[in-house]
């Protein structure tokens, strides 16, 4: 036997704990590949493409076309939401259900302040401070799913 050879057998051993410790081996199904990624997969570009696809009209976070891009983030969001909860494994999805039920209720807010009637130039204290809680609503919709698209993992 030549030195060094008992050493090549075990390098993929070591390579495949490395995997295994990052992203899964062999078709592992445990917490941290296979499986466990599905939700991921399925949903980040989806999240993604919703968060990107801004309209023009939509610059301070007021008015119909960002009352329309929320909504179609927030049904992104809620779809991933229901999907979660009918998960058994669900208690191991905190992060995203966490993440989703934030979203529906800034979007229940941002819905119910009429942020779609808001103009961008305020002319009082009260429509000022309108605008900026609509556009602050906004952001956080928009920043919770950007967040979301982190946090799709199950926890250990």
């Amino acid at each position: 036997m030549r030195a060094g050879a008992g050493l090549r057998s075990l390098i993929p051993l070591l390579v495949c704990g490395v995997m295994a410790a990052t992203a899964g081996c062999g078709g592992s199904t445990d917490e941290q590949g296979g499986e466990s990624l599905e939700l991921e997969a399925k949903w980040h570009d989806r999240i993604s493409e919703a968060v990107n696809a801004k309209p023009d009209g939509c610059t301070a976070g007021v008015g119909s076309a960002c009352e329309t891009h929320a909504a179609a983030v927030h049904a992104i969001t809620e779809r991933l939401h229901k999907e979660v909860e009918a998960r058994p494994d669900k208690d191991r999805y905190q992060a995203p259900l966490d993440g989703t039920t934030a979203i529906n209720e800034q979007y229940d807010q941002y819905y119910t302040e009429l942020c779609a009637t808001v103009p961008e130039t305020t002319v009082d204290a009260a429509t000022t401070q309108k605008l900026h809680t609509c556009s602050g609503l906004y952001t956080s919709i928009i920043t919770g799913a950007s967040d979301l698209q982190d946090n799709l993992r199950p926890s250990e």
